[in-house]
């Protein structure tokens, strides 16, 4: 069907959306990068897909913009969406969760006061071999007697808050990274497993503290707005940098657990990951969105694993315990 004029200006604004998505997903190469726009990725994949809806109830021919930009681009649209592993997972193995526990409902954004002892029993539920959590609150955490094995420090010196590592294997090694000018941190440990050492990180990198006050609508705002971004993206950097001098020097694999504060289209993902696998991308389902921002859903926290692992099973879980939702990976020792 031939378009008229109102169609032919909305095929071309989906035709520049699609665009810009596949050169910011690095589908193209891997240099493309304006910190602030890899971030909406999620936003402008969003507003593709409603074109393509659009497109078809209309049964116009633009629909098939967007099925071919899935074909350029399928490897990067993978960190977007998965379809269903049908597999059926096997039980042996190392089983780890990630999981911003925010302070354990200390503000009370949830009207319950039973949440510490829910998430507690989510993951005795759960059964995982190693926990991390990032927003960890000393004073309103439980014991965890399930796991025997803990290690907790506190992102500022004397602190309350910071991370923790749950693990039913003895923890050695143990060290904690400070990040400079930050209430964020990382921690990790080494353990043992088959005989190898592995270790792992427990990463929570800078938050972007993007709220529903935030606005791009005034050139005043929308500056300031994208300033900030990229101001907390810089520092992110920075951080990344504290990793991986120190992962240098470590000699085993590793399994990462972390709330990135950003996405798998950005710099600092690529560089956390490095040549690790993303647990998701080899056997996550749908969106695995673990953070709604401004009402867009966005996949955050990540579990990255050594290639020496197969990634048997990813799951993200639908738990209204913390403005995240935990993840979880049961990874298999090659």
């Amino acid at each position: 069907m031939k378009l008229n004029f109102v169609s032919k200006v909305l095929m071309l604004i989906n035709l520049v959306l699609l665009i810009l998505q596949l050169f910011l997903m690095d589908t193209f190469w891997d240099f493309f990068h304006y910190p602030f726009f890899n971030l909406m990725v999620p936003v402008i994949a969003v507003f593709n897909l409603i074109f393509f809806i659009f497109w078809i109830i209309k049964f116009k021919w633009p629909f098939l913009l967007f099925i071919f930009s899935i074909l350029i681009g399928f490897k990067e649209w993978g960190k977007l969406y998965k379809f269903p592993n049908n597999s059926i997972p096997i039980s042996n193995g190392i089983k780890v969760m990630s999981f911003n526990v925010r302070l354990f409902n200390r503000f009370k954004w949830i009207d319950s006061n039973s949440v510490p002892e829910s998430i507690e029993s989510f993951i005795n539920k759960e059964k995982p071999h190693l926990v991390c959590l990032q927003e960890y609150s000393k004073e309103l955490s439980t014991k965890f007697k399930n796991y025997p094995h803990q290690y907790i420090a506190s992102s500022k010196k004397n602190g309350q808050n910071g991370l923790c590592i749950l693990s039913k294997y003895p923890l050695k090694n143990r060290g904690r990274l400070d990040f400079v000018d930050s209430n964020n941190s990382a921690l990790y440990a080494d353990f043992y497993y088959k005989k190898d050492s592995i270790r792992i990180y427990n990463v929570h990198l800078e938050s972007l503290r993007i709220n529903l006050k935030d606005t791009l609508f005034t050139q005043e705002h929308s500056q300031k707005f994208v300033e900030r971004i990229q101001s907390v993206i810089q520092k992110q950097e920075l951080q990344i940098d504290r990793f991986e001098k120190v992962d240098q020097k470590n000699k085993y694999p590793t399994i990462v657990c972390t709330d990135l504060n950003n996405n798998a289209f950005s710099r600092v993902y690529k560089r956390l990951k490095d040549d690790r696998l993303d647990a998701f991308v080899l056997s996550g389902d749908g969106l695995g969105a673990t953070y709604k921002l401004a009402y867009f859903p966005f996949r955050i926290d990540f579990i990255f694993t050594d290639q020496k692992f197969k990634v048997i099973n990813f799951k993200t879980h639908d738990l209204k315990l913390s403005d995240h939702k935990p993840i979880s990976a049961l990874l298999e020792w090659k």
